[in-house]
């Protein structure tokens, strides 16, 4: 699903008035419609509904959306500015409201909010920017402390539309409207904790026209991309058409990720996978994994690594390989040398923040993936992990654009850019929340990277497979019994359903 930044949103209303012939005052009525039928969800006929309208059109929607309530509920709108609607449409529908008998109160505002039943904020919408004004503040205290229902207009006030971001002064509301588009900051962290359940109605804009003539560069994973981004299987492939992957993963420590990561791999189509590590967890894996291919390499020998990597289209490091010198000098190599897409997962970030070597993500010629959490992504760039946790989709963003690579920030939401485009994860849950799960995602996006010239499409679908798995899991299972050996079979399971 197409992701709309604020500013594409004036562009687009222009596009769908002058080549779509859906006036501006037509939008705004279809708008005001969707708000009030949120309302109605969530507020019984006769209720209190307070509107605060801002001067633009966010108001002007909220204006409209008092218009469709009056005949059924006791409605108040208030001019939390005193300025009334700078717009024509809002003009209009202002005066539509005055001429059905609504009421514009400038004053009494506590009294009003403590007695409403359902308040909906359509103050400032997407154009909003910068600071809130002080005398805001006691206002969006005092609904945030009312027990009514709360409805935003397309953006509750406080939260940033395009990064998730939210400002010191914020209204957490039961319900979101998204107009036209859903913009990218209202299904991030951590503003998606203060919009509630969220909506889409697209006013009946025709988003193959939009599309057509608008670049979107973020997106909302779902089923539909998910199903047009997975590769196609050639019938007539062999092992040969589906690429090689090479797996320098586990430790004496940490046996499992081995395990996890290469099934996983397995599992979503890799043509070969090849393990590359000692020889005793090894042989656990050709009990387990028959399909597997070894390479011994002697603890993680970085000239033995990065001559197997040149045969490979996919090397993946990091998973369960101990934060170690020579994990960080093998890390180091491979960045170093030409070859096909490498991913730096976990202990090979860990270990290239502690030892060094991150300058060479950069400077590296390889496509290269990086899968931090927040904390490993701290330890990257220097960040507090609650720094990151408030701007989740502008630090990966600006860490991608900066170091050259597609950075997948794992958490709720999780983010995948390259600097430019960005997908936001929908699927997943505290399913996923245990030690393992990360590994299961690394090597299903080994496999979809052997296959796919775009590494941060093929991360971002792996995000969505991984993710998917862990939910139909719960559904069975619940958050709490999924376990991460459960995963790889699953997304066999996911895939399975996407290619039919």
């Amino acid at each position: 699903m197409e992701l709309a930044l604020s500013d594409m949103i004036p562009e687009i209303d222009f596009f769908a008035e002058n080549t779509l012939g859906i006036q501006t005052l037509e939008l705004m009525r279809r708008a005001g419609a969707a708000v009030a039928r949120a309302v109605r969800e969530l507020t019984s006929c006769g209720g209190k509904v307070l509107i605060l309208a801002g001067g633009g059109n966010n108001g002007g929607d909220g204006y409209a959306a008092a218009c469709e309530l009056l005949a059924d509920y006791s409605v108040t709108v208030l001019d939390v500015f005193g300025a009334g609607q700078k717009s024509e449409a809002g003009r209009h529908f202002l005066a539509e409201y005055i001429r059905l008998g609504g009421v514009i109160a400038l004053d009494g505002t506590d009294r009003l909010i403590k007695e409403a039943d359902s308040l909906v904020d359509a103050i400032f919408g997407t154009g909003f920017r910068g600071e809130i004004p002080e005398a805001l503040i006691p206002i969006i205290n005092a609904v945030n402390q009312s027990r009514a229902a709360k409805v935003a207009v397309d953006i509750p006030i406080g939260v940033d539309a395009d990064t998730g971001e939210l400002r010191g002064h914020y209204i957490s509301v039961d319900r979101t409207v998204a107009l036209s588009y859903i913009k990218p900051g209202l299904v991030s962290f951590p503003a998606v904790e203060a919009v509630g359940k969220l909506s889409l109605d697209t006013l009946g804009i025709d988003g193959d026209r939009v599309g057509e003539a608008f670049s979107f560069k973020n997106r909302l994973t779902d089923e539909k991309w998910a199903a047009k981004a997975l590769p196609k299987r050639d019938k007539n492939g062999n092992k040969g058409s589906f690429g090689r992957a090479l797996l320098a993963v586990g430790s004496d420590r940490y046996r499992g990720a081995a395990h996890l990561a290469a099934e996983a791999c397995l599992r979503a189509g890799i043509g070969y996978a090849t393990f590359a590590g000692d020889a005793s967890l090894a042989a656990e894996l050709r009990l387990r994994l028959p399909e597997l291919l070894f390479a011994e390499v002697d603890n993680y020998s970085e000239r033995e690594l990065t001559e197997l990597s040149k045969k490979h289209t996919v090397t993946l490091i990091g998973c369960g390989s101990g934060c170690t010198a020579e994990v960080a000098r093998a890390a180091a190599a491979l960045l170093s040398e030409e070859g096909g897409t490498l991913i730096l997962d976990a202990d090979a970030l860990n270990a290239l923040a502690a030892y060094g070597g991150t300058e060479r993500i950069k400077a590296s010629a390889r496509k290269v993936i990086l899968t931090p959490h927040p904390l490993e992504l701290s330890r990257l760039s220097g960040l507090d992990v609650s720094y990151i946790q408030a701007h989740r989709l502008p630090v990966a963003r600006a860490f991608a654009k900066e170091n050259n690579c597609t950075l997948l920030l794992k958490g709720a939401a999780t983010v995948i850019t390259d600097g430019d485009e960005v997908f936001i994860n929908s699927t997943g849950s505290t399913a996923l929340s245990k030690a393992g799960s990360g590994d299961v995602l690394a090597g299903l996006i080994a496999a979809l990277a052997a296959n796919i010239p775009s590494p941060t499409v093929a991360a971002a679908l792996a995000a969505y497979l991984h993710g998917a798995a862990g939910d139909t899991l719960a559904e069975a299972l619940s958050p709490f019994g999924v376990i991460p050996s459960d995963l790889p079979k699953q997304i066999a399971y996911i895939l399975a359903g996407l290619t039919k």
